[in-house]
Protein backbone atom coordinates (compact mmCIF):
# COMPACT_ATOMS: atom_id res chain seq x y z
CA UNK A 1 0.00 0.00 0.00
CA UNK A 2 1.54 3.34 -1.03
CA UNK A 3 2.15 6.15 1.42
CA UNK A 4 -0.60 8.76 1.33
CA UNK A 5 0.27 12.46 1.16
CA UNK A 6 -2.20 15.30 1.63
CA UNK A 7 -1.22 18.61 0.02
CA UNK A 8 -3.01 21.72 1.29
CA UNK A 9 -2.31 24.41 -1.30
CA UNK A 10 -4.54 27.09 -2.78
CA UNK A 11 -2.57 27.79 -5.99
CA UNK A 12 -3.04 25.03 -8.58
CA UNK A 13 -0.03 26.03 -10.69
CA UNK A 14 2.30 25.64 -7.72
CA UNK A 15 1.05 22.22 -6.69
CA UNK A 16 0.61 20.45 -10.06
CA UNK A 17 4.32 19.67 -10.62
CA UNK A 18 4.64 18.37 -7.05
CA UNK A 19 1.59 16.13 -7.49
CA UNK A 20 3.05 14.77 -10.73
CA UNK A 21 6.38 14.04 -9.07
CA UNK A 22 4.75 12.32 -6.09
CA UNK A 23 2.42 10.23 -8.25
CA UNK A 24 5.37 9.24 -10.45
CA UNK A 25 7.09 8.04 -7.25
CA UNK A 26 3.92 6.02 -6.53
CA UNK A 27 2.59 8.03 -3.61
CA UNK A 28 -1.15 8.37 -3.22
CA UNK A 29 -1.93 12.11 -3.31
CA UNK A 30 -4.96 13.89 -1.87
CA UNK A 31 -5.38 17.67 -2.15
CA UNK A 32 -7.30 20.46 -0.44
CA UNK A 33 -7.41 24.14 -1.37
CA UNK A 34 -8.02 25.70 2.04
CA UNK A 35 -7.31 25.10 5.68
CA UNK A 36 -10.70 23.86 6.82
CA UNK A 37 -10.94 21.38 3.94
CA UNK A 38 -7.36 20.34 4.62
CA UNK A 39 -8.08 19.43 8.23
CA UNK A 40 -11.28 17.62 7.18
CA UNK A 41 -9.32 15.67 4.52
CA UNK A 42 -6.66 14.77 7.10
CA UNK A 43 -9.33 13.30 9.38
CA UNK A 44 -11.11 11.51 6.52
CA UNK A 45 -8.09 10.14 4.60
CA UNK A 46 -5.56 9.74 7.47
CA UNK A 47 -2.51 10.55 5.34
CA UNK A 48 1.00 9.62 6.37
CA UNK A 49 2.23 13.13 5.59
CA UNK A 50 0.70 16.59 5.10
CA UNK A 51 2.38 19.26 3.01
CA UNK A 52 0.79 22.58 3.92
CA UNK A 53 1.23 26.04 2.44
CA UNK A 54 1.71 28.57 5.22
CA UNK A 55 -0.02 31.42 3.39
CA UNK A 56 -3.38 30.11 2.28
CA UNK A 57 -5.49 32.79 0.60
CA UNK A 58 -8.84 33.26 2.27
CA UNK A 59 -11.64 31.63 0.30
CA UNK A 60 -14.33 31.98 2.92
CA UNK A 61 -11.84 30.46 5.34
CA UNK A 62 -9.41 32.45 7.48
CA UNK A 63 -7.40 29.35 8.42
CA UNK A 64 -3.76 29.82 7.39
CA UNK A 65 -1.12 27.10 7.33
CA UNK A 66 0.08 27.84 10.85
CA UNK A 67 -3.43 27.28 12.19
CA UNK A 68 -3.80 24.08 10.14
CA UNK A 69 -0.62 22.76 11.75
CA UNK A 70 -1.86 23.66 15.24
CA UNK A 71 -5.27 22.03 14.66
CA UNK A 72 -3.69 18.83 13.33
CA UNK A 73 -1.39 18.62 16.36
CA UNK A 74 -4.32 19.21 18.74
CA UNK A 75 -6.60 16.59 17.13
CA UNK A 76 -5.80 13.19 18.67
CA UNK A 77 -6.73 10.99 15.69
CA UNK A 78 -4.37 12.90 13.34
CA UNK A 79 -1.79 14.38 15.73
CA UNK A 80 0.95 11.90 14.70
CA UNK A 81 0.81 12.75 10.98
CA UNK A 82 4.08 14.10 9.59
CA UNK A 83 3.83 17.76 8.59
CA UNK A 84 6.00 19.52 6.02
CA UNK A 85 5.37 23.28 5.90
CA UNK A 86 6.18 25.03 2.66
CA UNK A 87 5.94 28.55 1.38
CA UNK A 88 6.93 30.76 -1.48
CA UNK A 89 6.11 34.01 0.27
CA UNK A 90 7.94 33.94 3.58
CA UNK A 91 11.70 33.94 3.46
CA UNK A 92 12.75 35.14 6.91
CA UNK A 93 14.17 32.74 9.46
CA UNK A 94 11.47 33.76 11.90
CA UNK A 95 8.81 32.27 9.62
CA UNK A 96 10.53 28.90 9.63
CA UNK A 97 10.83 29.07 13.42
CA UNK A 98 7.14 29.94 13.73
CA UNK A 99 6.13 26.97 11.53
CA UNK A 100 8.29 24.55 13.51
CA UNK A 101 6.99 25.89 16.82
CA UNK A 102 3.41 25.50 15.56
CA UNK A 103 4.16 21.80 15.13
CA UNK A 104 5.61 21.30 11.66
CA UNK A 105 8.26 18.60 11.38
CA UNK A 106 10.14 20.29 8.55
CA UNK A 107 10.05 23.41 6.38
CA UNK A 108 10.91 24.05 2.73
CA UNK A 109 10.52 26.89 0.28
CA UNK A 110 8.44 26.25 -2.84
CA UNK A 111 11.42 26.84 -5.09
CA UNK A 112 13.11 23.79 -3.53
CA UNK A 113 14.89 21.36 -5.82
CA UNK A 114 12.63 18.34 -6.42
CA UNK A 115 15.41 15.98 -5.35
CA UNK A 116 15.69 17.76 -2.00
CA UNK A 117 11.90 17.86 -1.59
CA UNK A 118 11.70 14.14 -2.29
CA UNK A 119 14.51 13.42 0.19
CA UNK A 120 12.79 15.44 2.92
CA UNK A 121 9.49 13.64 2.26
CA UNK A 122 11.24 10.26 2.47
CA UNK A 123 12.94 11.27 5.73
CA UNK A 124 9.67 12.44 7.28
CA UNK A 125 7.90 9.25 6.22
CA UNK A 126 10.67 7.16 7.81
CA UNK A 127 10.18 9.02 11.10
CA UNK A 128 6.39 8.62 10.93
CA UNK A 129 6.68 4.87 10.26
CA UNK A 130 8.95 4.42 13.31
CA UNK A 131 6.53 6.11 15.70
Amino acid sequence: MPDKILIIEDVDDQVKPVIQMLEYRRYEVVTAQNGLDGVAHAIKHLPDLVIVDLLLVERGDATDGYEVIRVIRETPEIAAIGILAWTGHFVRGQDEIQALRAGADDFVRKDVDFGLLEARIEALLRRVRRS
